[in-house]
């Protein structure tokens, strides 16, 4: 609007100067001597109707210029209101935002119905006397893994301020009959300021960069997995990290009792617990030009207590994890687990601990777990993983029947191609072992068929 100010004053000026241009070029031509007198008064009345003209136009011009200033407000907040009735994004200086996440499809088909429904649930693979009274044969579709999160990233004077919320679709599950909805369930939700992270995020107990490439969101049965809501500092060093975390506490206990005839023990699960001490976690994590390492320490507080028995008693675990480089893109993953406090932490999900049926009291045991897997390349966007997993779990038949369950083994082997860096699709073969305390055991196989399209 400036422009049309200016060229209104220009315009002006160029008018009026034309005017008394004419008016004193007039005034120079020369007269007879009776009438110089006249016509010195004549131009001496033109020039002053000319800086009255000049004067009105001025003053109508700055008329025009408020009239101007006043519509260019106006259009400002319309254009404003208009950006935020269409859901205009504004972020905050120095800040960033992204969107990312997959679709997925996954095609399973198990030879005995049992072992998980979207993915391998160690607890759930059938014995042999359970599989007679099981479909021969189970399959399924489903879009359960498809993923969506948020993440943004400011710089400010105490260093990174960077969220992210991240959701899957693993809620409650819906009908298969018409639109096969599943619920959105959070996975992730934290705000990090420089070394400070808070909210739900990976357990610092959790290595997930050691996982093998699996298509089975269930992984191999001895794997590390929680998400849960913490407080962690993460100290850089040269080539590595120290993390340190306070995260929430949870735990289920077993033990056995009688049925109602008083004949026979059954396993039963208490729930009657009551955690006032957060587990504690300390992790190191070493990055040196060859591989990736990590070691992590857990302690937990076991709390049982009802109206009759009240109990504590302390539970620890540690757990190592490598990756180590091998030929070209090749890869070799470890990772090797041990304690009384594993329980709900790992994938075979056995129980945290015992109640004595006599003394009321908590006992722990004994739990271990680890996997090997070699990833090798066929080709730059063709590759396989082959894994073998065993966990296993110490049970005292004074605490528990025969039927707890006792070890779990796993195998994944897997043939992957991206046609582009963004889309994974592939194959797998899953091997699911279960076996109790008393010896009796039983297994899956299974075959899974893996489609993932990244944004």
């Amino acid at each position: 609007m400036k422009k049309a100010r200016w060229g209104w004053r220009k315009t002006l000026a160029i008018f009026a100067s034309i005017l008394i241009s004419s008016a004193c070029l007039g005034a120079s031509i020369p007269a007879e001597a009776g009438s110089r007198t006249e016509s010195l008064e004549e131009m001496r009345a033109t020039i002053e109707q000319l800086k009255k003209t000049v004067l009105a136009l001025e003053q109508k011009v700055a008329i025009m210029e408020e009239k101007q200033e006043a519509t260019d407000t106006a259009v400002q907040e319309v254009v404003k209101e208009d950006k935020g009735s269409t859901g205009g994004l504004q972020l905050p200086e120095n800040t960033t935002m992204s969107i990312y996440g997959y679709a997925k499809l996954d095609v399973i088909y198990t030879d005995t119905d049992g072992g998980g429904k979207y993915f391998l649930v160690p607890k759930d693979i059938p014995l042999n006397s359970e599989q007679a009274y099981l479909p021969d044969n189970s399959f399924i579709m489903h879009a359960r893994e498809s993923r969506i999160g948020f993440t943004s990233s400011t710089d400010t004077s105490w260093g990174k301020f960077n969220t992210k919320i991240e959701a899957d679709f693993y809620g409650t599950e819906g009908s298969q009959r018409i639109s096969n909805p599943y619920n959105p369930r959070l996975r992730l939700a934290y705000g990090e300021l420089g070394n400070l992270r808070t909210g739900q995020d990976w357990s610092t107990f959790v290595d997930a960069s050691a996982y093998p490439e699996v298509i089975d969101f269930g992984y191999p049965v001895s794997r590390l997995f929680v998400l849960q809501p913490l407080i962690r500092w993460t100290q850089p060093f040269t080539d590595g990290s120290f993390q340190f975390a306070l995260e929430n506490p949870e735990a289920d206990f077993e033990t056995k009792t009688l049925t109602d005839d008083g004949t026979t023990y059954v396993n039963t699960t208490i729930n009657e617990k009551d955690e006032y001490i957060p587990d504690i976690v300390a992790r190191v994590n070493l990055d040196p030009q060859y591989g990736h390492y990590s070691v992590a320490a857990l302690a937990r507080r076991y709390s049982y207590d009802t109206d009759q028995y009240n109990d504590s008693t302390w539970g620890a675990a540690i757990t190592a994890n490598a990756v180590l480089p091998t030929f070209g893109k090749d890869n070799l993953r470890l990772a090797l687990s041990y304690g009384t406090g594993l329980g709900r932490y790992m994938q075979a999900n056995f129980y945290d601990a015992f109640i004595n049926p006599v003394t009321h009291e908590i006992e722990t045991s004994d739990q271990f777990g680890g996997f090997a897997a070699y990833q090798h390349f066929w080709l730059d966007n063709l590759r396989s993983t082959l894994s073998y997993s065993y966990a296993a779990r110490d049970n005292d038949l004074n605490y528990v029947t025969g039927m707890a369950n006792h070890k779990y083994q796993s195998v994944h082997a897997n043939l992957l191609w991206s046609p582009i860096p963004r889309i994974d699709m592939g194959m797998e073969y899953i091997w699911g072992y279960r076996e109790v305390e008393d010896g009796e055991d039983g297994d899956i196989n299974r075959v899974q068929g893996g489609f993932k399209y990244k944004f």
